[in-house]
């Protein structure tokens, strides 16, 4: 194997000696030096790999005591969302309304069930959805909004728009409160917690649990064209063991996100993103010091899948597209310094 690069830290001005940091510092750096490993053992010497094992009932009710909500376990976050539309009864002919400046899966989810995505540009504060902007859009056709708690910011609380409210929280877990009748989690291998895929649906989420199971009865009747969104044993087991450190894991986020803060021109609490001149240029600086980092998502109504169903400007996403950069914020104290010095230096 390749020896590693060596990583030294930019001086911070004066005299300041240049820190090793070590190896590459990636995007996220998922912990399993809890009970993870103990779980898996469970799971492969009992021969329980599927989801009708122990740990799919165990992590749901474990996450339903700690935030406070009925969940259910789902294959990943996009599933949460498909099932979460299911649930509503949402088909085509109707809309709903999304943020342009989001993950794909977002406006995904809603042609999958046939409805028609209607983009909303984004609020400069928050980074979700401009508010007077979607109560400018809901029409009689509109059956849900799908506020982002992009990279963990609030977007605020829609419930008073008499439209039922799915959040896109996958990537808020711990940041945000739930409000809406249904919230929606990834647990990605980037996320605070992980099962490696994975998520949750919470709140009041209908007959999800229905859809999810594949919409057949014990004899294997079909009430309704079900699907196969389940979690697996082996990662309910995962998931139990992270959310048994939840608390410990989330803070390492917040340290960092505080000193993020404190050094850089920014917003964001899962991952940091850094308002920079040339995000393209600074990441090559990045890279080449081995720091991973990404850009921001490509607002939606520029990608080929759903610039069809665009329509008017979307000027605050396309500024935060262009000017932003996401950075690891699962890291040690000394790596988050470091990528300030680089960026500060840049």
């Amino acid at each position: 194997m390749a020896e590693q690069p060596r990583l030294h830290a930019v001086d911070a001005g004066g005299d300041a000696p240049r820190t090793d940091v070590g190896a590459s510092i990636p995007l996220a750096s998922p912990r399993f030096d809890g009970n993870e490993r103990k779980y898996l053992n469970e799971c492969i010497d009992t021969g329980w790999l599927t989801h009708a094992g122990r740990f799919e009932g165990a992590f749901e009710r474990a996450f339903a005591e700690k935030f406070g909500r009925p969940c259910m376990a789902t294959s990943s976050g996009t599933a949460a969302l498909h099932l979460a539309l299911l649930s509503l009864g949402i088909r085509a002919g109707d809309e709903v309304i999304v943020p342009d400046l989001t993950f794909g899966a977002t406006a995904s989810v809603v042609l999958a069930v046939g409805a028609t995505p209607v983009f909303v540009d984004v609020d400069p504060e928050t980074w979700g959805l401009d508010r007077d902007a979607v109560e400018e859009r809901i029409t009689w056709k509109t059956r849900a909004i799908i506020p982002v708690h992009l990279y963990g910011e609030d977007a605020g609380d829609f419930g008073d728009l008499g439209v039922p409210i799915i959040e896109d929280a996958c990537e808020s877990l711990g940041f945000v409160p739930m409000r809406g009748r249904m919230t929606c989690y990834s647990f990605y291998g980037n996320k605070v917690m992980t099962t490696g895929e994975g998520g949750m649906i919470c709140g009041d989420f209908g007959n999800a649990r229905e859809w999810r199971n594949g919409g057949f009865d014990r004899e294997y009747w079909c009430r309704f064209p079900g699907l196969n969104y389940r979690m697996t044993n082996m990662q309910a087991a995962v998931g139990l063991a992270q959310l048994e450190r939840f608390d410990e894991l989330i803070s390492v986020r917040k340290r960092n996100l505080a000193i993020y803060n404190r050094r850089l021109k920014g917003k964001g609490k899962w991952l940091f993103v850094a308002q920079v001149d040339n995000p393209a240029r600074v990441a090559m600086i990045l890279k080449g010091h081995g720091v991973d980092s990404r850009p921001v998502f490509p607002p939606l109504h520029r990608s080929p899948a759903f610039r069809s169903y665009a329509s008017g400007t979307f000027p605050v996403s396309e500024s935060i597209y262009e000017h932003g950069i996401a950075l690891p914020t699962d890291a040690t104290v000394e790596q988050t310094n470091f990528i300030c010095d680089l960026l500060c230096r840049s």
